[in-house]
């Protein structure tokens, strides 16, 4: 059915004034530094992306190969909780999938991958095995983070601002800001925006990621439009 412009007004302004519109996902953002203020670009350049992580390779501090990062599982916190890594079978089939606490996963600026600092075999129940990497089990309120990569961010409205392409974490692996890429119509570029946590008018197990803005001229002047060749260890 072909709607027109009329009648998608009506419908959003019907949506919005719902109450359970009101008070979901499209609530009216709080005021604060993560609603209402920009990101630091000093502390966003000082971070690593995920995909400097996730497809690298997972070794022990010797060198010897473990497996493949294939996704970071995140904490209600908004810090890594964990790494899922996949180890390599014969003829390139993974033959086992698992998780390694992040307190003994350590980046490794230069290399390529990360490395572990495990206490015993691949094969130790403390790693909790999986079938595969969807299978991997989170924690309450932990999510994996490609679960929202790829996903649309969308404003207060229910309109599309961009897609999800990346995250932005510090140091010790706090989620500092969530990566939002626009097609060349919308003007283009990648912007990055304060990362609210899992409370609020968005939980990751949505569809979609949602930005506390209400229009697409107040989102872009509220993210920083990013420059990739400024991120730290960008070699990583």
């Amino acid at each position: 059915m072909v709607l027109s412009r009329i009648t998608i007004a009506a419908l959003v302004a019907t949506a919005l004034a719902s109450p359970a519109v009101a008070q979901g996902a499209f609530q009216a953002a709080p005021s604060g530094p993560v609603a209402g203020g920009q990101i630091s670009p000093e502390a966003l350049y000082q971070g690593w992306r995920s995909r400097q992580v996730i497809g690298g390779v997972v070794h022990r501090p010797n060198g010897d190969p473990v497996g493949t990062v294939r996704d970071l599982i995140i904490g209600a916190d908004g810090r890594i909780a964990a790494i899922v890594v996949e180890g390599g079978g014969a003829s390139g089939v993974p033959d086992v999938v698992y998780r390694i606490p992040w307190d003994q996963v350590g980046l490794t600026p230069g290399r390529d991958g990360v490395a572990v600092n495990l206490a015993g075999s691949r094969n130790d129940p403390r790693y909790r095995l999986f079938q595969g990497t969807a299978e991997v089990t989170t924690a309450p309120r932990e999510y994996r983070l490609t679960e929202i990569i790829g996903d649309y961010a969308r404003l207060q409205t229910g309109y599309g601002f961009g897609i999800v392409t990346d995250a932005v974490f510090g140091p010790e692996g706090h989620l500092i800001a969530i990566l939002v890429s626009r097609d060349a119509a919308s003007g283009g570029g990648t912007y990055a925006f304060p990362y609210p946590g899992t409370t609020g008018r968005w939980e990751p197990q949505a569809s979609y990621y949602g930005l506390p803005y209400v229009t697409d001229r107040q989102a872009a002047a509220a993210g920083v439009r990013i420059e990739p060749q400024r991120f730290r260890n960008s070699s990583m």
